[in-house]
């Protein structure tokens, strides 16, 4: 638990987070420890700590060509975004907040966007965490849902279809209407998606109203 501690107070420091970020990935067994952690938890401590260093892990490297896709290439073959929807469903709100959040650095390179896209709960349980958890949540939920939509490739509207069923089309109209408290970026995400939406809605429709 101490060892994990240290870790996630090391690179949640900008200063240096590159060079810990490189040694964590050299270090053989470093993305196991870090996948069983979750998996199999010491303490709630422990499985938030892992879970910010995986976040930092990808966050810090997604700039940097090819790095990202080979840290989240073995991510994805250990079943982390299986294993971070499975836990998604009943969790504390901090978290929640930390799932989302490595859910969302996934989908920030193709081969982890692919993963959480093919996975059939992403989108209900990324939708229903809008507006139900917290500002910080609903803010990774929506960056997670147009990053999903923006790649959409699934034929008949895939995911855009997928999001409309469930009620993501209300809830984001909602987070307008009750002016959510966020920065200026996500609400443009915010109303980007609704457009997106709305341009399959009409032919498709809104169902699940109750979703909000």
């Amino acid at each position: 638990i101490n060892a994990i501690l240290i870790l996630k107070q090391l690179i949640s420091n900008p200063r240096g987070q590159s060079t810990i970020v490189d040694t964590l990935i050299s270090s053989e067994g470093v993305i196991e420890g870090l996948v069983k952690l979750i998996k199999e938890p010491i303490c709630a401590s422990s499985t938030k700590s892992s879970l910010l260093i995986i976040y930092h892990m990808i966050t810090s490297t997604i700039n940097t060509p090819s790095k990202p896709n080979i840290i989240v290439q073995k991510f994805v073959d250990m079943g982390l975004v299986t294993l971070v929807l499975d836990m998604l469903v009943d969790v504390d709100k901090s978290t929640c907040e930390k799932l989302l959040g490595v859910l969302d650095s996934m989908c920030r390179c193709d081969l982890g966007r692919i993963a959480v896209y093919n996975n059939s709960l992403t989108v209900p349980i990324v939708v229903k965490k809008i507006l139900r958890v917290s500002d910080l949540a609903t803010e990774f939920s929506v960056s997670i849902l147009w990053r999903l939509c923006e790649n959409a490739c699934r034929a008949n509207g895939g995911v855009i279809v997928e999001a409309l069923h469930v009620g993501a089309f209300q809830k984001l109209l909602l987070i307008l209407l009750v002016g959510w408290n966020v920065n200026e970026r996500s609400t443009d995400t915010v109303t980007k998606l609704l457009q997106v939406l709305n341009v399959h809605r009409s032919k498709f429709g809104c169902m699940a109203s109750s979703a909000c």
